[in-house]
């Protein structure tokens, strides 16, 4: 995609949103989980710690069932993907400014390209480019930002997909991952972060004040912390991929 590409102008329902986040947040153990990894994922530094990373890759496969059980040795060769690549990935990641999915998001985009290869890992003499850890790839940088990189799930894909289609933009995510055809797991992505962007820069000060408002204070208890725009919005979409209501 270009770097002088149109942004497209969706329209967002933010008394969904707010209904979808609040719903979310009442479940404490649902909670619990974005708890837990908010403690692992303090800053860049203790995200990336290479005498630790194997805790970090358990708790997201485990808290956000990326099944790398599926593939047997997955979690130990990412965790050693991840230490030997720590360095190179903390100067990478470190170039990012706060803002850059919403004003830079070919920049996001450039930084996403070196590192998820990281994790997704190239299998040699097979007609897939890369394994099935895409979830977990994006659920993992995710929480080392916070506010870069868009968390991939079946439920947020169909209905950021549905959405896309209202607004005829094209290229899209795909609906299913079954639909990839010849795109790389990579090379999707980038549609991922360009909605986001697109979607964020469309909100208002006071608009993004609100869900920043209402997630805050619909946390509960102890659980109660200062999430990204970013990870609000990923509630409202697997909300309502998660209901069949894309």
């Amino acid at each position: 995609m270009a770097n002088d590409r149109q942004r497209t102008s969706y329209r967002l329902d933010l008394d969904k949103v707010a209904e979808a986040v609040r719903e979310m947040n009442s479940s404490r153990v649902a909670v619990a989980a974005d708890w837990l990894l908010h403690n692992a994922f303090p800053d860049l530094n203790r995200a990336l710690d290479p005498e630790t990373i194997e805790e970090r890759v358990l708790l997201v496969d485990g808290l956000w069932r990326t099944r790398l059980f599926m593939d047997e040795g997955a979690s130990d060769r990412i965790a050693a993907n991840l230490a030997k690549s720590g360095p190179g990935l903390l100067s990478l990641l470190s170039d990012l400014e706060a803002d850059d999915l919403e004003a830079h998001p070919t920049k996001v985009y450039d930084v996403a390209r070196q590192a998820l290869p990281v994790i997704l890992e190239q299998v040699p003499n097979s007609e897939r480019r890369y394994t099935q850890h895409y979830s977990f790839a994006a659920k993992f940088f995710h929480w080392c930002t916070r506010c870069h990189f868009p968390i991939v799930d079946g439920n947020a894909r169909q209905a950021i997909n549905a959405m896309q289609n209202r607004h005829e933009v094209r290229p899209v995510v795909r609906r299913d991952t079954a639909e990839m055809g010849g795109l790389t797991y990579v090379a999707e992505y980038e549609r991922w972060i360009h909605f986001y962007s697109d979607l964020i820069s469309g909100l208002s000060a006071i608009d993004r004040e609100r869900l920043l408002k209402v997630d805050h204070d619909s946390l509960p208890g102890r659980y109660c912390y200062k999430n990204s725009l970013l990870r609000i919005l990923d509630k409202y979409f697997w909300w309502r991929g998660s209901r069949g209501s894309a």
